[in-house]
């Protein structure tokens, strides 16, 4: 059953006249009987009864009218929403965004979004930076807001920065007289973290694999933005991606930078190389890239 076969079934049914709804369809009468005869083999029985002077519907032709009115009915609604989602005039943009990225860089590109295609709504799923990796590979979200994954099987990622790190420590500590500091003099303090398998822990602990230093943790969690009250209260320092330092109890602590050049991390979109984005996804990665390389 086809689209092109309701029509001539519903305009048939409302005319009872082959060669006004021929008309109507801009078809020859032969084209509107193969039409209406190819319904019925596909359905199994006459929809209209004919005779040299006059058309009626059958009692199973005047049933399929309601149906063939909500099919039509579903079809053009169906058509309208896809075609205004093509055009950006509806839809939703569903973002897997790392908690930090979240504060520190969706706010504004957004903004700048929703300027250009004020009828998009926003859907943001703040999800840890390996679980974004593993919902994006695994086709649950389009695109996630990350840092580069060290695997990259299937995926794509567009940088869009190098994020370096500072320190974070205590107002009342020794270090806190200092503007900046190596990773390696950092880490031999006590340490508040997050939890594997964080790529943040990974960098810290990299550094101190290099520098010959064991970690001295004494806490560690989920979320960048409870590490600065931990140090706050003195239970140890940290490291952190610079764009959250805006985020941060800076009333109780004092930033300082690192000096390390290579304890950094690239950050940017990623997303499934296999996988054909919508529309709205690809308007959302071109407008992100436009504003960190303009």
């Amino acid at each position: 059953m086809t689209l092109k076969q309701l029509k001539a079934f519903l305009i048939l049914a409302r005319t009872l006249n082959y060669a006004h709804a021929a008309d109507e369809l801009c078809l020859s009468q032969s084209a509107l009987s193969l039409s209406i005869k190819s319904l019925e083999e596909e359905l199994g029985g006459k929809l209209f009864k004919r005779s040299t002077r006059q058309v009626n519907l059958t009692y199973e032709g005047l049933a399929l009218i309601p149906y063939a009115k909500k099919l039509l009915a579903n079809w053009e609604d169906m058509e309208k929403d896809v075609k205004q989602r093509f055009q950006l005039n509806r839809g939703i943009l569903n973002i897997a965004s790392m908690p930090f990225a979240t504060h520190a860089v969706l706010p504004i590109v957004l903004q700048e979004f929703s300027k250009k295609f004020p009828n998009i709504s926003f859907s943001i799923h703040d999800v840890p930076n390996e679980k974004i990796i593993e919902k994006v590979q695994d086709g649950i979200f389009e695109i996630g807001i990350c840092f580069e994954p060290q695997f990259r099987h299937q995926l794509m990622f567009h940088i869009l920065f190098k994020e370096d790190f500072i320190a974070i420590v205590p107002k009342n500590h020794v270090l806190a007289q200092y503007k900046h500091i190596t990773m390696a003099e950092l880490c031999t303090y006590p340490f508040v973290t997050l939890q594997k398998p964080s790529i943040i822990r990974h960098v810290i602990e990299e550094s101190c694999l290099k520098n010959n230093l064991v970690l001295d943790l004494k806490v560690e969690c989920h979320q960048i933005s409870s590490l600065s009250h931990f140090v706050a209260y003195g239970m140890g320092v940290t490291a952190i991606p610079r764009h959250f330092q805006n985020f941060i109890d800076q009333e109780h602590n004092t930033v300082l930078d690192i000096t390390d050049g290579n304890v950094s991390l690239a950050f940017g979109v990623l997303y499934r190389k296999d996988f054909e984005l919508s529309h709205i996804s690809q308007q959302f990665i071109n407008l992100i890239c436009e504003h960190y390389f303009q």
